[in-house]
């Protein structure tokens, strides 16, 4: 067995889908961290992807790596993972879990589905957090760079006696400046949202931290959806956000969606973003495949994604 697998064998669960009972392997993360967090709020996300094989031969190995809820925030906490395909759950530093699986022998012009259940415990306020190393988000990064002049210069018109009014000031700056264009496929970053004074929910983001970042206040950016009950996620629900760190937790703040640290419970954690080198999905924001004449969507989308011949993978849409 991989080192990193975590489904425990001879652990499953049986549920009915249309008359046809699957075993699914369960990853039960429940006692895997000791806490005095209150997570209080019952939250079950359901999502799928088909993968299709466009050759006329056989796919030896369809490889298909996708992000699972975080492991744990200060608002979120994952109980546990069901999927109908066994899986290698590879978690990285940040707390991000990617199930990663293998679908052997994938015959010519098949079809094959794989559904994805979790159970999370949200919490209205955010939990305290122990130690952190904050370095990382003060720091400038690609897409985030708020060691630009032009960052600099507005941050500092922005900053205020307190960090907590400077975070608030940033906020209004930037959900009262920048237009929303709808749903970009390429990350463009803050210089760009600053300079043309518009972008999808990504730019919001980046341009938010960097403004934060340039005031030395911590700051990171995170990709999921805004789930207010149970849900089965679609990509046209995909979205990232700002969290603060105001020196006790971290604060979830949407520019674009105009929320100020509030709703934390609404917010499900897929991706924190970083520069880990263990995550195998490097600048991916929700699945990525390999295989070639493989074709992948999430369920929810008409839009098929199609093997690239030169790395047999292919970005995701960002945010909608």
């Amino acid at each position: 067995m991989h080192r990193l697998t975590l489904i425990k064998i001879g652990f499953f669960s049986v549920i009915g889908l249309s008359g046809v009972f699957l075993l699914l392997p369960v990853l039960d993360l429940s006692k895997q961290k000791t806490d005095t967090g209150r997570y209080s709020i019952p939250r079950q996300v359901r999502y799928s992807f088909t993968l299709k094989n466009t050759f006329g031969k056989l796919i030896q190995n369809a490889d298909l790596w996708a992000y699972g809820p975080v492991k744990q925030t200060p608002a979120q906490k994952c109980i546990s993972i069901k999927a109908s395909h066994p899986y290698k759950l590879i978690e990285d530093e940040s707390g991000n879990q990617i199930l990663h699986f293998v679908l052997e022998k994938l015959p010519p012009y098949a079809n094959r589905t794989i559904s994805i259940e979790a159970d999370l415990m949200m919490a209205d306020s955010p939990n305290p957090t122990g130690p952190e190393n904050l370095q990382p988000f003060i720091n400038p990064s690609k897409f985030i760079e708020c060691d630009d002049a032009k960052v600099i210069e507005l941050a500092e018109t922005l900053k205020s006696t307190s960090p907590e009014k400077t975070t608030e000031n940033i906020y209004h700056w930037v959900s009262n400046h920048i237009t929303y264009t709808g749903f970009s496929g390429k990350d463009r970053g803050a210089l760009y949202a600053l300079k043309n004074k518009k972008g999808d929910c990504t730019e919001y983001t980046y341009l938010y931290a960097a403004l934060c970042r340039a005031n030395a206040i911590p700051v990171r950016c995170v990709g999921g959806y805004i789930c207010t009950q149970n849900e089965i996620l679609s990509p046209a629900g995909y979205h990232n956000w700002a969290e603060i760190f105001d020196n006790s937790t971290w604060q979830p703040v949407d520019p674009q969606r105009q929320m100020f640290r509030k709703n934390a419970s609404w917010f499900v954690a897929m991706r924190i973003f970083g520069n880990d080198t263990t995550n195998p999905m490097g600048e991916y924001h929700r699945f990525r495949f390999k295989g070639d004449g493989l074709k992948v969507k999430m369920a929810g989308t008409q839009r098929w994604k199609k093997s690239n011949p030169l790395k047999n993978e292919k970005k995701s849409p960002i945010c909608s």
